[in-house]
């Protein structure tokens, strides 16, 4: 399961950080940097030609000087030129934030978060300027893990090609806590200076800073200050010609492009100089020693287990009943964020034990995980907790000795020779799989002795199928309807279930009609009749409904032409473009395997049938073939994606790949009117 990770300074250090002042950036605080005549005229981006727009200037400062009083503050100040009318969507802005986190290593919360202090406006080419007064308003982007995570958004006004448009606002956190810091330098948008400044609330004896994906190497600017016997220090950077990331489909996350300086606080007991290898170590004792002192009660877990599994199970039987009885413990990071007024109402207490979590019948999923592990060395066998940094937030750099990477975790058992790793912490996920961002991860498997740095299974493409049938029949027009029955196995189960988790019956049609209806040509139309396993996470999600698409068959004389599949390729629109600047990265490898019915319209006989499509051995397979029965061609069509990601050098060759897929799937069946004469 994910889980946030804060850091907690001493009272001591926090209330020397309190007592310094460090001049401030006046831009990002106070008023607006003065405009050029030359950027009021630039018509585009001389280091980067042909760009919608480019960030002139920016500042970010995080400050940590008033922590007791107000809390950590961000500070953040862009100017923004814009070259063409795609460029004037700058305008529209959107600043991401979290207002409640959970901290799984504590069961605690970490408290609000606030964007404050929006202020913007917006230049014209002569100069003109009209100020934001508009709202600010604050829209939900997703909920996950007991969070939610948040914008908030406002519209510059009459923002227009030729325009300067900046904006600034703080970004407030909540007193006494200190979060993981660090700087940004990247962005989507080529960035010709900006400037920033970090003040840290701790000794500088004890603040390291890590880089991450740097295209040159950079030194902050560090400035010394002793207080009371203390040393302390601000630090600075300048940084010039950053380049813009560029959106793509099936990109890598955005953590693995951006540019990154990360601030690494230590305590005051702890070396503040040592190897990798001595600092995963040392991490990996302590967090053993809480896992064990968590799952310490071996007589209620020896009880448990008795009612669990036989002594005659199979070594994976136990092991799936473990899983099974873990996953029905009320998963509370499955839940959202509650106020203080409803915790106190359901009164829900901390779990010190695994004995808590099976007499209270709740959990967070890091706890869950937790009572795995004791359950599965009760009955025998040897399991460990594994912290990974997911891959859909970035790659696992140990070198950095930065333990707010591991932001997942998850479970190894070994049975005989056979490893495992799993997350029962994750409810929606079957045994033997992991959630897709844990899947190929790596990170640190905690041992009593310290750790080892491992990478978690790779996912297996039989891990994420989609197995769609369809019975059609052919109307005299060219449209086309019947039955559509589609398993949603494995991963594709598994998100289903966790995205619609709060939908009742009649939410869940409504989720399930749009997701397929996404799938077939403009004008069709799907309804849901029958939705079946979806409380059991071991089976995948099965659906059946009434499909219609008009106008699917093209008249053509005395003949129709019908393309050999409803379905619409997702993977084509990818891999549209010519160039591509970024790797390509697969979620999760898959499967699509169709079987697809077209009965021939009344008054007409099979005339044609596309050639077969045979696979060939790679790491991406397709096949399809067309087969007459009587008066109806059955189509069976297979999709086998085995790879993640791929060097942006192979793009050429995946796009003429999928070129090839979407030019077999829009192959034509040829119906042809019985009484047609001969030749025709």
């Amino acid at each position: 399961m994910n889980r946030p990770v804060k850091v907690i300074l001493s009272i001591a250090i926090l209330a020397v950080a309190l007592l310094l002042v460090i001049p401030r950036l006046a831009s990002a605080q106070g008023e607006w940097q003065p405009i050029s005549r030359e950027d009021l005229a630039l018509k585009d981006n001389p280091k980067s030609p042909g760009a919608n727009a480019m960030i002139l200037y920016r500042e970010s400062i995080i400050d940590s000087e008033h922590i007791f009083r107000d809390g950590v503050a961000e500070y953040e100040y862009v100017r923004i030129k814009i070259f063409t009318k795609d460029g004037t969507k700058e305008g529209n802005v959107e600043i991401p934030f979290v207002r409640k986190s959970f901290d799984y290593w504590s069961a605690r919360s970490s408290g609000a978060f606030e964007i404050a202090d929006v202020r913007g406006r917006t230049i014209r080419p002569d100069g003109s300027i009209t100020n934001f007064d508009g709202k600010v308003y604050e829209k939900v982007l997703f909920k996950s893990n007991g969070g939610k995570y948040l914008a908030k958004t406002f519209t510059l006004p009459d923002v227009q090609p030729g325009c300067i448009i900046e904006y600034k606002y703080r970004e407030q956190f909540e007193p006494n806590w200190l979060i993981g810091m660090r700087w940004t330098l990247s962005s989507s948008l080529f960035a010709r200076e900006a400037h920033f400044e970090m003040k840290p609330a701790e000794g500088t004896s004890n603040v390291n800073y890590a880089y991450s994906h740097l295209q040159a190497p950079v030194h902050p600017e560090e400035k010394r200050y002793t207080f009371a016997g203390q040393d302390y220090a601000s630090y600075s950077l300048v940084v010039h010609d950053v380049p813009g990331i560029d959106d793509e489909p099936l990109m890598p996350p955005e953590g693995s492009l951006l540019q990154r300086i990360a601030f690494l606080y230590r305590r005051t007991d702890e070396p503040p100089d040592e190897t990798p290898e001595h600092y995963w170590d040392r991490y990996g004792k302590k967090w053993y020693g809480d896992l064990d002192r968590f799952v310490g009660k071996k007589n209620a877990l020896n009880d448990e287990v008795s009612k669990i599994v036989s002594p005659s199970d199979p070594p994976e039987t136990k092991l799936r009943k473990i899983y099974a009885r873990c996953q029905q413990i009320r998963n509370l990071s499955m839940e959202d964020s509650k106020t203080k007024l409803e915790e106190k109402q359901e009164s829900l207490k901390d779990n010190s034990n695994v004995e808590d979590v099976l007499k209270h019948g709740y959990a967070h999923g890091r706890e869950i995980n937790y009572l795995f592990v004791g359950l599965a060395r009760a009955a025998g066998f040897d399991a460990t907790e594994v912290y990974v940094a997911p891959r859909n937030e970035d790659a696992f750099q140990p070198q950095t000795e930065n333990s707010n990477q591991l932001t997942a975790d998850i479970v190894w058992v070994k049975a005989g020779t056979q490893e495992y790793y799993l997350d029962p912490g994750a409810r929606y996920v079957p045994f033997g799989i992991l959630p897709w961002f844990e899947a190929g991860a790596s990170g640190i498997r905690l041992g009593k002795q310290g750790s080892s740095i491992v990478t978690t299974s790779m996912p297996k493409s039989s891990d994420a199928v989609l197995n769609r049938h369809a019975d059609l029949e052919t109307d005299a027009d060219g449209s086309v309807s019947g039955k559509l029955q589609i398993d949603f196995a494995g991963q594709h189960g598994s998100l289903l279930r966790e995205s619609n988790r709060k939908e009742d019956e009649t939410g869940r049609k409504k989720a399930l009609e749009e997701e397929i209806h996404g799938w077939l040509p403009a004008g069709s139309t799907f309804e849901v009749t029958k939705i079946d396993n979806w409380d059991n996470v071991e089976l995948p999600v099965h659906v059946e409904g009434n499909v219609k698409v008009p106008g699917l068959g093209t008249a053509a004389g005395r003949r129709m032409l019908l393309p050999v599949t409803i379905f619409q390729s997702s993977q084509a629109k990818a891999f549209q473009s010519e160039k591509r600047t970024n790797s390509i990265q697969f979620p999760f490898p898959y499967q699509e395997i169709d079987d697809v019915k077209f009965k021939a319209p009344a008054g007409y006989k099979i005339a044609s049938l596309p050639p077969a499509t045979p696979a060939t051995p790679a790491v991406i397979t397709y096949e399809v073939t067309a087969t007459q029965q009587g008066d109806t061609v059955e189509v069976k069509r297979h999709l086998d994606e085995q790879g993640i990601t791929f060097e942006v050098k192979y793009y050429p060759a995946l796009r003429a790949f999928f070129s090839v897929v979407r030019a077999n799937d829009d192959g034509q069946i040829i119906f042809q009117k019985s009484d047609s004469p001969k030749g025709n």
